[in-house]
């Protein structure tokens, strides 16, 4: 389903595949839950030049880390700890990544503004049954409950 998705977005007039994807369809792709590393051989395929990866860091926290490539520069865009379930999203150039959304196994969601090193939070939801939405205003680490 996915892979259809991501050809629709590209085919041309003609009926075919364009010859690379776009930066923002890679970083979508990476942002969508159903997004798996099984379509990243498909992906290089489709686009050799701009490409995501995945790999396994870490000896006591193991993570998976997926980065998008161009060259030899990779933005980290996700990371998903294994033990966990944890997935947190990145958003940003290589050096300057910066937190935009956990997400935890047992549903919850937050969502994060602001620079590297300065991200606070924004919003948070909770799906125990029923979507909860509390929002949050202040800096990072003084963020409190407005709504």
């Amino acid at each position: 389903a996915i892979r259809l998705q991501i050809a629709q977005h590209c085919v041309g007039s003609v009926g075919t595949v364009s010859v690379t994807l776009s930066e923002d369809t890679l970083r979508r792709y990476a942002a969508d839950r159903r997004a798996s590393a099984d379509h990243f051989p498909w992906l290089a395929r489709v686009s050799p030049a701009l490409r995501l990866t995945s790999e396994v860091e870490g000896a006591e926290r193991r993570a998976e880390v997926w980065r998008l490539l161009r060259g030899e520069n990779g933005a980290q865009l996700r990371l998903r700890f294994l033990q966990s379930g944890q997935v947190k999203h990145f958003e940003g150039e290589r050096g300057a990544e910066r937190k935009v959304r956990p997400e935890f196994a047992d549903g919850k969601v937050q969502y994060y503004e602001g620079e590297k090193g300065a991200e606070r939070m924004v919003r948070a939801e909770f799906a125990d049954g029923n979507v909860v939405v509390q929002h949050y205003e202040g800096e990072k680490g003084a963020e409190r409950m407005v709504r």
